[in-house]
């Protein structure tokens, strides 16, 4: 803004509710092209309060890099009955902003950020976050079956889902909320990249009860004042129960006699090529057996397990690796027989 001197008075829109209104000049963040324009901003306290019910915001204090704005930016929280401002005379471009809600003592309570672009008159709506915290609204569904192209929770014979966010604490969810009304809103987070994993729960083709039926993960980003919506498709899965015999020559022996530390276990899926459990393998104890598998995708998988002494591999299967096949919504438990790899000794 060429430090036009801004003036602010308050207004009546057509509707009989109030606003603010700064006039001034913007310079478009060096884009010229297209219209001037009023830019509103509305704001709301997540989960969408109003500023009637956070006493503890004195005032609003908006930042445009680069802009000079009345009063510093400071504003009232609410003006005739409207939570929000309207600044005037912004060139055409691409504005960076951030909303702070700023409290008596000075701090800040409330935070929130974006980008708005001019072209004409704009609106921003941003929901306020505490302490500069997001959140994202997550939903689900799930791949077509024979009785939807898109199956309800009944139909995918799902109960319940458990979801994961950045390798945290496990939670249960209702599936029906995850296809509803937007989804299910996350606790607060920070700003940035967040991993998420879920597990839908029912019925497998045996008739038991609470076992993995559907698996998904993946990323999302938030950003402090504008909620992220998104959505993942879940994947059918099945699984795998994994036993192993040493053998040295017609001798077996015990992960003792043979000298085990551990064991590292890999899946490689035929279909893709690609290994489960990346080059490094999953770790498990020579003596933990059965091994249970139950996230996989349906196909055919070839089985490597390697008995370690220490860093040196003392057995494998890795000449002759075992290739077992896994079905969609067949699942393995502990109790169920397991498959067993025999390990022949490398040395």
């Amino acid at each position: 803004m060429n430090a036009r001197i801004l003036t602010a008075f308050l207004c009546l829109t057509a509707a009989s509710t109030g606003c603010i209104i700064v006039d001034g000049d913007g310079d478009g963040g060096g884009y010229q092209q297209g219209y001037e324009g009023d830019v509103t901003f509305l704001w709301t306290f997540a989960p969408n309060g109003r500023c009637a019910d956070v006493p503890d915001v004195k005032n609003i204090q908006i930042s445009i890099p680069g802009e000079s704005l009345h009063n510093n930016g400071v504003y009232a929280c609410n003006t005739a009955g409207v939570d929000g401002i309207v600044l005037h005379d912004f060139m055409p471009g691409n504005y960076p902003y951030t909303v702070r809600a700023i409290g008596y003592d000075g701090d800040t309570l409330f935070e929130g950020r974006g980008t708005f672009t001019v072209n004409g008159d704009v609106r921003v709506n941003i929901d306020l976050t505490p302490n500069g915290m997001s959140y994202a609204l997550v939903s689900w569904y799930f791949p077509p079956n024979t009785y939807s192209n898109n199956p309800s929770c009944s139909q995918a014979g799902v109960s319940y889902i458990q979801a994961q966010i950045d390798d945290g604490e496990w939670v249960t969810l209702n599936c029906a909320d995850g296809m509803s009304n937007g989804g299910v809103e996350t606790p607060w987070l920070a700003d940035g990249t967040h991993t998420i994993q879920m597990i839908a729960y029912g019925r497998d083709r045996a008739g038991r009860d609470n076992l993995p039926l559907y698996n998904t993960f993946g990323t999302f980003t938030t950003s402090a004042g504008s909620p992220r919506s998104e959505s993942y498709r879940f994947f059918e899965v099945g699984g795998m129960s994994l036993r192993w015999e040493l053998w040295d020559g017609s001798a077996r022996r015990s992960c003792a006699e043979a000298g085990i530390t551990g064991m590292v276990i890999n899946l490689k899926n035929l279909a893709t090529g690609e290994l489960v459990y990346g080059t490094a393998g999953d770790y498990q104890s020579c003596t933990g057996a059965p091994i249970l598998y139950q996230y996989l995708k349906p196909g055919r998988y070839e089985v490597y397990i390697r008995g370690m002494k220490g860093s040196s591999i003392a057995y494998s299967n890795e000449d002759l690796p075992d290739v077992l096949t896994v079905n969609a919504f067949e699942q393995k438990t502990a109790s169920d027989v397991s498959y067993t790899v025999a390990l022949v000794r490398e040395y």
